[in-house]
């Protein structure tokens, strides 16, 4: 039978912690606690805010952050978040900090057993002495004995090593807010097409471009998916959507957008991102998704009336869809367009996004 245990005392805003799994201290006030004990960070989630408990190694230093300006009132030519060292939130610093100091850490398995193991394996291969199997033999089962447990050895202190520890404590009424969130990401990602915008351009000549003021260069996303680890021995108690744009990943935590670009974390609460949404005509010059929404249709090359141009024997006709748009902007510098083929489909996504941001902003 389990059983808990747990008392707090002290006066405020120092309080000691006694539990079953030891002594604490935590230093705050209501609503914003930093709780400083043997384990990773823990999050509260209720319907009357979002509390904190987090391992920390030193004392917390106030961090000043400069954003660079968001581009306001439509799509400029390249559509692409600052550099990712200048994204994350104040709030949001020492997290990031201790997740990329684990990132960029070297595998001790790596470095210290697969690659010794290799070059000995490759010697033997490229040494006529070592290719005789009476020498062959005894040396792979040399290695197999040297090596195995140390592989073994290493692998437990990189586990150590790179750990990340994220919990979450939700409320019922939370939990129940929490399943929309994951409903809302499954319909988005159902999307038959999924596109990312790299880049918009102005044009002039609309009788050979079907009849568009604007050419969007876009690419398919590398994928979505309703679960995914941000890095190797990331541990945490609840599923991390995730969408794979083709310079970055997106992961979706309950209470905060985690990005992250090559080996580089970044992170931005919700209160401080920015989703706006649209529907707009796009001229479809590929294959048809089996979710659009076709409005119209135009053709490859047109006249001044909007008709076919006859001088063209190959002017293929083309449809105009309705597509939805998202550009997902921060005052630290996160600029992105992500487009669904199917119309509104991230649109309870956003909303339910921008609710949580509220709910931290007016806790």
């Amino acid at each position: 039978m389990g059983w808990s245990y747990r008392k707090s005392f002290g006066v405020s805003p120092f309080r000691i912690n006694l539990s079953k799994k030891g002594i604490s201290y935590s230093l705050g006030v209501k609503g914003a606690r930093v709780n400083i004990s043997s384990r990773g960070t823990y999050v509260s989630l209720s319907s009357h805010g979002i509390t904190y408990r987090q391992k920390i190694s030193g004392p917390a230093v106030p961090v000043r952050q400069t954003a660079p300006p968001i581009p306001s009132g439509g799509l400029t030519d390249n559509i692409t978040s600052a550099h990712v060292d200048q994204l994350t939130d104040a709030d949001s610093q020492a997290f990031i900090t201790e997740l990329n100091q684990k990132s960029r850490q070297a595998s001790y398995v790596k470095r210290w057993g697969i690659l010794p193991l290799c070059t000995i394996l490759l010697i033997l291969l490229l040494t006529p002495y070592g290719r005789q199997e009476e020498v062959m033999k005894p040396a792979l089962i040399l290695c197999f004995c040297c090596f195995a447990p140390l592989i073994y050895w290493l692998g437990k202190l990189d586990r150590k090593r790179f750990t990340m520890e994220l919990y979450y404590d939700m409320d019922d009424r939370y939990q129940q807010v929490y399943r929309q969130f994951k409903d809302h990401f499954a319909t988005f990602s159902q999307s038959s097409k999924i596109w990312q915008y790299l880049n918009t351009k102005n044009i002039t000549d609309y009788k050979r471009n079907a009849g568009a003021g604007r050419l969007i260069k876009r690419a398919r996303l590398r994928g979505v998916s309703a679960s995914k680890m941000p890095m190797p021995y990331f541990m945490t108690n609840v599923a991390i959507p995730c969408i794979s744009l083709n310079n970055m990943d997106l992961f979706f935590l309950p209470e905060r957008l985690l990005i992250k670009r090559g080996k580089t974390f970044a992170a931005v609460f919700y209160k401080n991102l920015r989703i706006t949404s649209n529907v707009t005509r796009f001229i479809e010059s590929e294959l048809l998704p089996g979710d659009a929404k076709v409005v119209d249709y135009t053709w490859q090359y047109v006249n001044k009336s909007g008709g076919p141009d006859r001088r063209f024997s190959s002017n293929q006709r083309l449809p105009i869809c309705a597509y939805s748009e998202y550009m997902f902007t921060s005052d630290t510098g996160v600029f992105e367009v992500i487009s669904t083929s199917k119309p509104l489909a991230m649109n309870d996504f956003a909303d339910f996004l921008s609710k949580i941001g509220q709910m931290q902003r007016y806790r």
